[in-house]
């Protein structure tokens, strides 16, 4: 196909950021937008150049020919908008969190295999530089296995502990799996302080590994809200400031690997945040020339993490 003609449900902040601006970096027909708020729908159709706007998703999906569909809508919202999409087999791609529970992202998958249905979830931190480039570091023999993996995550959104877990931490959560591999031991342990909220848990990795993963909402987002750093072999240490990877090589004299954005302020960068790499490896696995690099299938165990460190935290005394 030269041209992938697409559907959007949801024209809420996070598709107006992030979605909406790149999709002239695609090879995209801007084909419908649904949105339940019909005012909403027509502005992303007027700013963006959709050629129709609904109100009603089925509506759209009856009266309109789509190669794939985007979704952003909430997890729950997304767990049942997929069971619907999946049977009739056209590409999906759901914003993360797939859904609500680590079962329902299970029945996703199953539907998924079971329709022969692209379903993709949009972690973008996999895409994003730092993590690319960390994975490749990490894999080369000359790191040595990792000792010790830290990740830091300083965004509790306003609103319910599950919420900031499912919405926001869920980012943290994938990316320890992503760039640690899996995890077979979880101990997590709540902040006693009202205010800021924080908390954090002691990991055990498959690798042999120890990890940690910590959470406060007493950082400042405009300045750093994510952090990790991985240890290995023969003193070499690998550290990311809020997307800024820097790779120290053991050994004296040995020349450091340095990445960083340059750009102004904390402006979204759809690239250096993986934004722009998530949604083009959707849309190249639609055509059949690259390998989806986030299926359904692959959030189950994100999923299961959040969902044993949010059990643990409120046996701890966490609030809902």
């Amino acid at each position: 196909m030269d041209r992938i003609r697409v559907g959007f449900i949801g024209t809420g902040g996070f598709p107006n950021i992030f979605f909406f601006p790149q999709l002239a970096m695609h090879p995209v027909e801007n084909v419908a937008v649904c949105d339940v708020v019909e005012e909403r729908a027509l502005d992303a159709q007027r700013r963006f150049g959709f050629a129709a706007a609904y109100t009603d998703f089925h509506d759209m999906l009856d009266r309109e020919k789509l190669d794939a569909i985007f979704v952003a809508i909430g997890g729950q919202a997304h767990y049942e908008v997929a069971r619907e999409l999946l049977p009739r087999r056209i590409p999906l791609y759901l914003q993360k969190p797939p859904s609500s529970t680590s079962a329902q992202a299970t029945e996703l998958a199953a539907l998924a295999a079971e329709h022969d249905c692209l379903c993709h979830v949009g972690f973008n931190l996999r895409y994003s530089v730092a993590h690319r480039r960390a994975r490749e570091i990490i894999a080369e023999p000359s790191f040595g296995p990792p000792s010790l993996v830290i990740f830091r995550y300083g965004l509790m959104q306003p609103g319910t502990w599950h919420s900031a877990m499912s919405e926001q931490h869920i980012h943290a959560y994938d990316s320890i799996l992503d760039i640690g591999g899996p995890i077979t031991g979880v101990r997590a342990m709540l902040g006693r302080a009202d205010e800021p909220r924080s908390y954090a848990a002691a990991l055990k990795l498959a690798s042999g590994a120890a990890g940690t993963i910590n959470f406060t909402s007493g950082q400042s987002d405009s300045k750093e809200f994510t952090y990790f750093e991985v240890t290995g072999g023969g003193q070499n240490f690998l550290t990311c400031h809020d997307f800024d990877l820097l790779y120290r090589r053991g050994g004296a004299g040995a020349a450091d690997e340095v990445y960083s954005r340059g750009n102004y302020g904390h402006l979204p960068n759809l690239q250096w945040l993986g934004y722009h790499g998530d949604v083009a490896n959707f849309l190249a696995a639609v055509q059949g020339i690259e390998e989806d690099q986030s299926p359904v299938a692959s959030t189950i165990p994100t999923m299961a993490l959040c969902e044993e460190v949010y059990k643990q935290l409120r046996e701890d005394g966490a609030p809902e």
